[in-house]
């Protein structure tokens, strides 16, 4: 059996442990400043395909070396999911939070295959000298994705290195976009795709090609061996955050974590909830050394 949890409000019983480890609970509550080694926001750009993307480094305060969370957001990205990174910041995280060539004015061309080197290249960046400064513990590097971003955090499962994984809605974009497309389909897609560089033709033509290598319960397995959170709703994305969950258990686990939350895909409603969960999730599983 899966660990599985199912939350419905936004107040939530794990929440006490984080609470224990500090006097100001960082889900509601600014932390102290740390004059020597304050709290910061910087700009960075990561190599990537041959151009640099922009990112934002959310810099948590105190001395580092910090921990440190890749985040990946969905498709378009219209939900960045950043208060989840000031959470995750004032509780002694560092946060990259990045773009996708080809969205959001980023440049080279979007498509899903790219969204993976990229993520692979944040990464990279993250391990690089150019980051050391920033107080990144490259031992512990966890990733976090949301709807496509779970997808790319799971294709990073071949990532030995990195220290967990945590999928919200994750969408296996190989299944959302190999079925013949309809009318609606592409009209929905041209209402969220007014961001990125690239056609309904061009995604699907990307799937088409690589498909078969991203085959979501082989690549999802490849987390084996780290913790892996997966946080489901009742946007019908479920059972594909569940097989994720299902795959790397059965592929030599630990044993993954779900938690269901009774709200939409966004978590519009669950934004405490989440952030609350996935936070307590990291405590438990990478505490301060």
């Amino acid at each position: 059996m899966l660990g599985r949890l199912f939350v419905i409000g936004a107040s939530f019983a794990m929440a006490a442990p984080v609470m224990a480890q500090s006097a100001a609970n960082p889900i509601v509550a600014d932390m102290p400043r740390d004059a020597a080694h304050p709290a910061r926001l910087e700009q960075v750009r990561y190599p990537t395909g041959g151009v640099q993307v922009p990112a934002r480094l959310f810099i948590a305060a105190g001395a580092g070396p910090h921990p440190t969370v890749l985040l990946l957001h969905g498709f378009p990205g219209t939900e960045l999911n950043l208060d989840l990174a000031r959470v995750l910041q004032r509780s002694g995280w560092n946060v990259l939070a990045i773009h996708y060539r080809g969205m959001w004015g980023s440049p080279g061309p979007f498509s899903f295959g790219n969204t993976i080197e990229d993520a692979h290249a944040a990464i990279a960046w993250l391990r690089s000298p150019a980051a050391a400064e920033f107080g990144v513990d490259t031992k512990r590097i966890v990733v976090v994705g949301h709807s496509m971003g779970g997808f790319d955090a799971a294709m990073l499962g071949d990532d030995a290195q990195l220290a967990g994984y945590v999928l919200i809605s994750p969408a296996d974009v190989t299944k959302l976009f190999s079925a013949p497309v309809t009318q609606k389909a592409r009209a929905g897609f041209a209402q969220s795709a007014v961001s990125i560089n690239a056609t309904l033709d061009s995604v699907t033509a990307d799937v088409r090609t690589h498909g078969a290598q991203w085959d979501w319960a082989k690549r999802a397995g490849q987390m084996k061996g780290r913790p892996v959170l997966v946080l489901t709703s009742d946007d019908g994305l479920a059972p594909v955050g569940e097989a994720a969950a299902q795959a790397a258990s059965a592929a030599g686990g630990p044993k993954a974590m779900i938690v269901h939350m009774t709200t939409d895909h966004s978590f519009n409603d669950q934004r405490v909830a989440l952030a609350t969960t996935v936070l307590d999730w990291l405590m438990r599983n990478f505490a301060r050394p």
